[in-house]
């Protein structure tokens, strides 16, 4: 296990390095050496998985920039974090800024679980901080354990501390996502979730899919054993 935050610069290169997120702003960021990880690759604002495995010890364990856009393209990529604490605000996927996650058969697993309240204030698997979330295909599975706050498996935040910026909206439309989280499982802070057309979700407490478009704020686990899960017929 790493005890680094894998940082992808924008321009193809990755960095190992450290940061924490303190009231919405990542903070005390420092960058080291570059990196060259098996099973994932970047060119300009496109960064593609084929089977990349990265577990680290830190609060993050990938953060790209804004504008990113994740393509899950082969084999199964697990992003997973055992945060050490105390007061960490977790991510295993961490978007400064817009963030768009497609792909064909490429499976994303963000793993969160080893938070605890001792040790973690927010636990999240993949977070899009003042940006927009869109998802278009490929396949989630984002796990959190408890923390002492709040989870949200799949997060979009946008504006909370009198900021301008009023991102945080989460759309759909496309592959898989499993989440497992609460009391929120997919959580929109600004009440701008949108599930697209032909869509069967299953356990959760606000909506079971539908052949129109979906609007609200959340999904949350019916039966909180079991995943939250998202799909559309072909």
């Amino acid at each position: 296990m790493e005890n680094y935050t894998l940082f992808y610069c924008g321009n193809g290169t990755f960095r190992r390095g450290s940061c924490r997120e303190e009231r919405e702003q990542l903070v005390d960021v420092q960058l080291g050496g570059t990196v060259a990880p098996a099973g994932i690759r970047g060119e300009g604002s496109t960064v593609t998985m084929t089977g990349f495995t990265f577990e680290t010890s830190a609060d993050i364990a990938l953060v790209v920039p804004g504008g990113t856009t994740l393509v899950l393209e082969r084999g199964v990529s697990t992003l997973r974090i055992v945060p050490a604490g105390p007061d960490a605000n977790t991510a295993a996927l961490y978007s400064s800024g817009d963030l768009t996650i497609t792909g064909g058969e490429g499976t994303l697993v963000c793993d969160a679980t080893a938070t605890s309240a001792e040790t973690t204030l927010w636990s999240r698997c993949i977070c899009a901080r003042y940006g927009d979330l869109t998802i278009t295909g490929g396949h989630i599975v984002a796990h959190c354990g408890p923390c002492s706050r709040n989870a949200g498996a799949v997060y979009a935040g946008g504006r909370l501390f009198g900021g301008e910026n009023e991102h945080g909206a989460i759309t759909i439309t496309g592959g898989t996502v499993r989440g497992m989280s609460k009391p929120q499982t997919i959580r929109a802070t600004n009440t701008l979730l949108t599930i697209g057309p032909n869509s069967v979700v299953e356990n959760a407490q606000e909506f079971a899919g539908s052949a129109e478009e979906f609007h609200g704020d959340c999904l949350s686990m019916a039966d909180e054993t079991s995943d939250v899960v998202v799909s559309f017929r072909s």
